[in-house]
């Protein structure tokens, strides 16, 4: 019951009307020039220098994922939350996503066909991906290291955030949901290839029924990770998991900033 009332009061403060957070766009180029669209969003409050959030859509899904509260990423409440705690947002669209798409190369058939054995665009998508939002990240720490740095990201957002952690050490917090479980031969972008540099606070959120990434993966997946301090949730659903998986995120993200010993952590 209590965990239901919190649940409850979580989504409804979600969807009281309030004024839209303060946004602005940021220049960003990647690492072969390609201009990265990013969708910053200002926090509650006025701190001289917040913690930032960095937040990964899934496969055919776009940054706004993150400004709604509709399935099946909910993304709104999360980004709300995380804004009301003081972070820095900040949105940006995969390759081959959102306002980045283009009609020769659909990110669903490119992942179809690393399935039938031509893993060739698909791995680039990916990798492209990273290495864009690491753009962003090295863009951004480049005036300062916030308290906390954290990257949030749901199916192949959870794919791309483990790469990105693997390979940014100043990434402090990850929160991966339902992350695929990618065929170690595609060596590049498989996490199970990376695990071994995840150092971060890790909250990893998978499903019993999920298609995309057996319970055995998922679990081999999190028990790689040297990260100290580390959870894993698995729900009693599909890929698309209940909206109450807001809750894990939110619980945990607060209790460590309790646990003691965690100035700014």
């Amino acid at each position: 019951m209590t965990r239901l009332l919190s649940l409850c009061l979580l989504l409804l403060s979600a969807s009281v009307a309030r004024a839209a957070a303060p946004e602005t766009s940021l220049d960003v180029r990647g690492a072969d020039g390609e201009r990265i669209p990013t969708r910053v969003l200002e926090p509650e409050g006025a701190a001289a220098n917040p913690p930032i959030a960095v937040l990964l859509h899934g496969l055919t899904r776009r940054k706004e994922d993150w400004l709604s509260n509709e399935g099946p990423t909910h993304g709104g409440v999360l980004k709300d939350e995380l804004l009301r705690s003081g972070y820095r947002v900040y949105l940006l669209d995969a390759r081959r996503h959102g306002a980045r798409a283009t009609p020769e190369a659909r990110p669903g058939a490119l992942a179809k066909r690393a399935h039938q054995g031509d893993p060739s665009g698909y791995v680039a998508m990916i990798a492209d991906t990273v290495r864009d939002a690491h753009a962003l990240l090295t863009t951004v720490l480049a005036k300062g290291q916030p308290p906390r740095v954290l990257v949030a990201g749901y199916s192949m957002g959870g794919q791309v955030g483990i790469l990105l952690a693997a390979r940014e050490p100043r990434i402090t917090h990850l929160v991966t949901m339902v992350p695929p479980h990618i065929d170690p031969s595609m060596e590049e972008v498989a996490p199970s290839r990376h695990m071994a540099s995840v150092h971060q606070d890790w909250l990893l959120l998978t499903a019993n029924k999920d298609d995309f990434a057996p319970v055995t993966d998922s679990r081999a997946l999190f028990d790689a990770a040297p990260s100290r301090r580390k959870t894993h949730k698995t729900f009693d659903s599909g890929h698309v998991l209940p909206r109450e998986y807001l809750e894990e995120v939110r619980r945990w993200l607060h209790a460590d900033r309790r646990a003691p010993g965690r100035k700014g952590r």
